[in-house]
């Protein structure tokens, strides 16, 4: 697999560098908005190694190149909102902020509500042990039934605020030609 091209990979360190100014090189704040780019980064990449491969057709790699084309030109805007960032506190550095701020929100989220019960395989104990036992699925009594039905509309709401909120940011960035970001919902992994 060929390295991709260097005009990208500086791309991508000048997106890092202007983030870290933009959110006055806080770390935990850097991690969380450097996260919001990497999927998009990953998506060009992707196009770059179709375009590299030279086994697809004409028609899609003209496609891929002008898909390429917005995207470099969405990644400038977006330098130029990081950098309107960096130096003034205005509205595009309440925006980074807020992104910071809604992107720790989410993962934090995501991991309460998706993540939270799941039971970590631990080799002292017998494959028999009670903890690997199936929960049922069907509540004892009433009052229990009722409270999942509760909390099950409650992630519901909540999954629904999530994506009015991404239409909303995507409305943004189309009215600006930038990027904003994407978060990227991993498989949950065991932190030690």
């Amino acid at each position: 697999m060929q390295p991709l091209p260097a005009s990208f990979k500086a791309l991508y360190r000048l997106i890092l560098r202007a983030t870290s100014a933009s959110v006055l090189h806080k770390t935990s704040a850097r991690k969380n908005v450097v996260k919001l780019w990497r999927p998009t980064f990953d998506n060009a990449a992707q196009f770059i190694r179709v375009l590299e491969s030279r086994q697809s057709s004409s028609a899609v790699c003209q496609r891929h190149k002008a898909l390429l084309d917005i995207w470099q030109r969405r990644m400038d805007n977006t330098l130029t909102f990081l950098l309107s960032s960096a130096q003034s506190r205005s509205l595009p550095h309440k925006v980074i902020r807020n992104a910071n701020i809604l992107s720790g929100t989410h993962r934090i989220w995501v991991r309460e509500n998706y993540y939270r019960g799941i039971k970590q395989w631990n080799p002292q104990r017998p494959p028999t042990a009670c903890e690997y036992d199936p929960r049922s699925l069907l509540p004892k009594d009433r009052r229990t039934m009722n409270l999942r039905a509760k909390t099950r509309e409650g992630k519901k709401v909540n999954e629904l605020c999530w994506n009015a909120l991404g239409e909303v940011v995507r409305m943004a960035e189309a009215r600006h030609d930038l990027s904003l970001g994407r978060h990227r919902v991993k498989a949950w992994v065991f932190e030690r």
